[in-house]
């Protein structure tokens, strides 16, 4: 004669609070994709000192100035003044600076003496052109560009390609903003090689 197992009132809502917890959780879970995407590194090396490759960089490039562009939108002026206020933030080179972090100042607390400096370079403008085909593209603007002086006591200039950075995104229209970004980069680092 068979038996059969019975199944106590706790043990029935427990199990059911179990259920309806992993139901909550796996309708809760973030879904999570990952790819691969492949990245040109850019390292252009000089002669000439730390310093003078900084201030060549930094003589190019105009200043952003946050606040401005959030009083221009809050005042809601018109997308023309806008443009033009922030036409008015570039330097020679297109870009402007969005902010420097001294690296050599933190490695110092380590008691190590180097000079390298990261840059966040860009233009709201030229971001614009390609967030409004693919707002990924944001994730990626404004660039960074790194100053420093390596082992072999030369300076450095390094920065990821941005056509292979937001080639990624497979998108025709934010490519070609990003192929002129790749000339205008060029032409700031071959600038301040050069004079």
């Amino acid at each position: 004669m068979k038996t059969r197992s019975k199944i106590t009132t706790p043990c029935l809502v427990a199990l059911m609070v179990f259920a309806v917890s992993q139901a909550r959780a796996s309708a809760a879970a973030p879904e999570r994709a990952t790819s691969d995407s492949s990245t040109t590194h850019i390292n252009v090396k000089s002669q000439k000192s730390f310093d003078q490759i900084s201030a060549a960089i930094e003589k190019q490039l105009g200043k952003y100035d946050g606040a401005a562009v959030a009083q221009a939108f809050a005042a809601k002026l018109p997308p023309a003044d806008i443009e033009a206020k922030i036409h008015s933030m570039e330097g020679s080179s297109g870009f402007m600076l969005f902010t420097v972090r001294d690296h050599g100042q933190l490695l110092a607390l380590k008691g190590k003496q180097s000079f390298a400096r990261q840059y966040e370079i860009g233009n709201p403008l030229y971001a614009v052109q390609m967030t409004q085909e693919d707002v990924r593209a944001a994730e990626y603007a404004p660039l960074r560009a790194l100053i420093y002086v390596g082992e072999d006591k030369l300076t450095h200039i390094d920065y990821d390609l941005p056509s292979t950075v937001f080639g990624r995104l497979g998108n025709a229209q934010v490519d070609k903003v990003a192929h002129s970004l790749d000339e205008k980069l060029a032409a700031l680092v071959a600038n301040a090689l050069n004079n």
